[in-house]
């Protein structure tokens, strides 16, 4: 479990606040029956499950280099656990691994095709998330990811290692899913080494990255072994300022993994003097602190801003209905208008005809085509990077790279569009909220695209049989080079008058115009293979997606209006009720309602107390999503003054 309270400095004071608010919550809802306070049961359990994922949460650093630039063992050396990820061979295609932390050592292989995740020996990591050396073939064809667990000080802190299929080799198939996995991180570790300049594609991917990420760590790996890396970072720094300006003043950190490991050795073996000197020549020192320090501590913000925003939502309408009840007691004669304006209003909101619910259809439409069209564009660009491998092969490795990398095209293009459609439900749930002044979340919180299970089946790329062997076939390649070799010969012959030279040139031109009529058309049909086999996967793209998109946005819209309408039915009962409390409590007199509005006085207080807590911290932490968090909590309610007396 992630220790979040040595995360953030906020993390003890927040949790402390929404573990306050579930227990008031609890006991409101044990004396609904007895004072006709309005509260359920589902506001505290909302709290807690908001508490949990603070504690569990973890800040996602996506790690990518090139290939051979020592990113597995940096991965290995923050961990600080020599050998736990392959170094000497490539992440497969569609594969990528997660390090969390964990109290011991695991690792779980999760499947294609909805089999159920696989417990693996963390040893076996490479067997199911590495590509052959050899073949470059994936190993295992059925994991989608690894998941491994590490007991580690640097992931205890709350930070999460993601190592993308991008990563060796940002080719245009692996940086698209590495592309994709950036919406959902907080921060991009890019790893380069000490013996070259950063390359032309590592340019591009951060030009494209300027748009998904904010937050870049560079690490240049390998200062043990390359003397000139000093003179390679100033140049990186160089090309980052011409090419991708946004990064110039991003951190690098120049690092040696196997002095790490040194370090390591040394302070499990007890030796700390040379455990230090090791340690401050590796550079870990100043990377592991911006990793575990600003980064994990923003994205710890982030986590802590959400649970103050779900616990003021909660307490909000609460401390309202309680600053009402208290009026009720204290025979307000102006209350019985307002409440009735208040049930007025939800009635509007309950009406067929509603704003809201023509408002609703038209944006859920528009999410739907502007998923629709970023799903069409990228279905566009996966077809182009097709037709432009296919167009550039020479043929004999087409076969291979091109299933890989469009199958890795496939993943970019899915994680794109489920990205695209939590933000698009987001937006469309806060535009809802807004006009409804209701909570429409939770209902839709979870909804998320279902990934079609022929995604996890792709087609295969056949290869078409053609007869190359025989004696019509020599014949069939030999015949259309018959001319040429005959006019090589006569060539030769008026050249030179003999006999033996021109017959060798005619036997030669036409042996070569042979097999090079040969190789074209084994080129034309590897490359027709491939084209087909690119129409296939499209077209399995175009059939299975749409419909799930269009599904999904109609489940959004229904579950959002099934959330709004039962909400206002529910406020309409408690103000029914309310009205009818008024009308006793105005009957009674004032003197026998003192005991209970002094008891409503004191919840009031406490509510007070909490929502101006919640405040505070939310202004303490600065988080954009804390300050509206702030915002949006109503003033901590406020008890009545004792009535005057009535004169005798």
């Amino acid at each position: 479990m992630t220790d979040i309270q040595h995360t953030h400095p906020r993390a003890a004071e927040v949790l402390r606040l929404v573990a306050d608010a579930a227990v008031l919550l609890d006991r409101a809802a044990r004396s609904e029956a007895a004072d006709g306070t309005p509260v359920s049961p589902e506001p505290a359990a909302t709290v807690r499950a908001e508490a949990a994922r603070i504690r569990s949460g973890a800040a996602s650093l996506v790690v990518v280099g090139e290939k051979k630039r020592g990113k597995s063992s940096l991965i290995n050396a923050l961990i600080g656990h020599r050998g736990l990820l392959p170094v000497e061979v490539d992440v497969a295609t569609g594969v990528h691994l997660v390090v969390r932390h964990a109290d011991r050592p695991t690792a779980v292989a999760h499947l294609t095709g909805g089999s159920a995740p696989l417990t693996i020996d963390p040893a076996d990591i490479a067997e199911y998330a590495a590509v052959d050396p050899v073949t470059q073939t994936a190993r295992r064809d059925d994991v989608h990811h690894v998941e491994v667990g590490v007991p580690a000080p640097l992931l205890a802190s709350g930070l999460t290692l993601v190592d993308t299929p991008g990563v060796g080799g940002l080719d245009a198939g692996h940086a698209r899913i590495t592309m994709a996995t950036l919406s959902q991180a907080d921060a991009l570790v890019f790893v380069v080494n000490g013996s070259s300049e950063l390359t032309a594609s590592e340019i591009r991917f951060l030009e494209q990255a300027t748009e998904r990420m904010a937050e870049v760590v560079f690490v240049l790996t390998q200062t043990d072994k390359y003397r000139e890396w000093p003179a390679v970072l100033e140049r990186n720094r160089a090309l980052l300022a011409e090419h991708a300006p946004r990064y110039a003043a991003a951190p690098w950190f120049p690092v040696s993994s196997r002095a790490k490991g040194d370090a390591d050795a040394a302070a499990a073996a007890g030796d700390r003097e040379t455990a230090a000197r090791r340690m401050e020549v590796s550079g870990f020192g100043p990377l592991t602190a911006a990793l575990s320090g600003r980064i994990a501590e923003e994205a710890a913000g982030l986590r802590l801003a959400n649970a103050l925003h779900v616990t003021l939502s909660v307490l909000a309408p609460l401390a309202a209905a309680q600053e009402r009840r208290l009026r009720s007691l204290a025979q307000d004669p102006t209350l019985q208008d307002e409440v009735r304006g208040h049930r007025d209003a939800l009635r509007a909101l309950q009406r067929s005809d509603a704003t809201w619910r023509g408002n609703l259809r038209q944006a859920s439409r528009e999410l739907e085509r502007r998923l629709r069209v970023g799903f069409q564009r990228n279905v566009n660009d996966l077809r182009q990077l097709a037709e432009e491998k296919i167009a550039a092969s020479s043929g004999p490795d087409l076969a291979g790279e091109l299933p890989r990398d469009l199958e890795a095209g496939v993943e970019a293009i899915w994680l794109d569009l489920d990205n695209a459609t939590r933000e698009g439900v987001a937006r469309l749930v806060a535009l809802m909220e807004h006009q409804c002044r209701l909570d429409a979340g939770p209902a839709v919180a979870e909804l998320a695209l279902a990934r079609p299970e022929r995604l996890d089946a792709l087609p295969t790329l056949v290869s078409t049989g053609h007869d190359n062997r025989g004696a019509l076939a020599l014949v069939e390649r030999v015949m259309p080079a018959w001319g040429a070799g005959g006019l090589a010969a006569t060539v030769t012959a008026l050249a030179t008058g003999g006999v033996l030279l021109p017959l060798a040139a005619g036997f030669g031109m036409i042996a070569l115009l042979s097999n090079r009529r040969k190789r074209r058309t084994e080129l034309g049909r590897v490359r027709g293979d491939a084209m087909r086999y690119a129409h296939r996967l499209v077209a399995e793209l175009t059939t299975e997606i749409p419909p799930e998109i269009t599904r999904t946005v109609d489940d959004v819209s229904e579950r959002i209006t099934a959330r709004i309408t039962d909400q206002v039915s529910a406020q309409r009962a408690i103000l029914e009720g309310e009205l009818e409390e008024l009308q006793r409590n105005l009957a009674v007199g004032r003197e026998q309602l003192a005991k209970e509005r002094e008891s409503a006085r004191r919840r009031s207080a406490i509510l007070g107390e909490l929502i101006a807590r919640g405040r505070d911290l939310a202004t303490a932490i600065g988080h954009p999503a804390a300050a509206a968090a702030a915002a949006a909590a109503a003033p901590e309610p406020k008890p009545e003054s004792e009535p005057e007396p009535e004169p005798a």
